[in-house]
């Protein structure tokens, strides 16, 4: 047993003396220590494939400003002749003679469209029931204003200027209609017709042909088409004594016009 001095000196020693168990235990704990250190796990390296960025928003283009539509003037509608400056306009055929005549005669009565309407219906109607002999009057005045259309018209062409053709014409197109031309046989001596056209017109205008006028369209096509069908139809039919007075009124019609026709530049040539 160590004395009181003794085990004073031993406490304030600089070394201090472990006992053997103490010292034993102390060292496998350091062993077990660095061993732990050595078998301890190595940190997960960390995933170096970073996240995909994420597609930039693209930036959003500036809105196009609204485009100013340009305002196109329209030429100016070429501006319309003078009616007096015009062809002759065409004569009216027998029921619409006929219709103006009736709508002039009643214009009292026609105070509405719908009136207009009821009237055209009931001139259609008696127009219908009319006997031929009931329309001739109208076929006979129709045929007087052909003859005075003819003549105006002729006269028309033979002293239109150029420059008024060209600006009715141009008129006539911005409104969609056809452009008028001279005849193709605008002289003073026209050509004589044949003996058949001569018989054609006579029948067209005999109580056979308006019939078939009269009748309008059928199956077996349109009115003109069926008198112009009929007439060659009994033409030929005809005797030789029966076509002879288209026949010869042809060769005198022919014969003047033979002799009176102005001679062309190479026939004065020759001569």
């Amino acid at each position: 047993m160590l004395c009181l001095p003794q085990f004073w000196l031993c406490l304030h020693s600089p070394r201090r003396v472990l006992p053997v168990a103490a010292s034993k235990s102390a060292s496998t704990v350091g062993a077990k220590k660095t061993t732990k250190k050595a078998v301890a796990k190595k940190p997960v390296a960390k995933k170096t494939a970073a996240k995909k960025a994420a597609p930039k928003k693209a930036k959003a283009k500036p809105r196009p400003k609204a485009k100013v539509k340009k305002t196109v003037e329209k030429p100016a509608l070429p501006k319309r002749v003078p009616k007096s400056e015009q062809p002759p306009s065409r004569p009216p055929n027998a029921y619409i003679l006929f219709f103006t005549k009736l709508a002039q005669n009643n214009k009292e009565n026609y105070k509405s469209i719908e009136d207009t309407q009821a009237a055209s219906k009931q001139a259609a109607a008696t127009w219908k029931g009319f006997t031929l002999a009931e329309k001739q009057p109208y076929y006979d005045e129709v045929e007087v204003l052909k003859k005075q259309y003819d003549e105006k018209l002729h006269e028309y062409w033979k002293n239109a200027p150029p420059q008024i053709v060209r600006k009715i014409n141009a008129r006539r197109t911005s409104d969609g209609k056809k452009k008028i031309h001279r005849p193709r046989q605008e002289s003073d001596h026209p050509r004589p017709m044949v003996p058949f056209f001569r018989f054609a017109q006579d029948f067209r205008q005999s109580p056979d042909g308006r019939a078939i006028k009269d009748a309008g369209v059928t199956s077996t096509g349109q009115p003109t088409v069926n008198i112009a069908r009929e007439a060659g139809t009994r033409w030929r039919t005809m005797s030789d004594s029966e076509k002879a007075p288209y026949v010869n009124a042809y060769q005198t019609a022919y014969a003047d016009w033979a002799a009176n026709r102005p001679k062309t530049t190479s026939a004065s040539a020759s001569s």
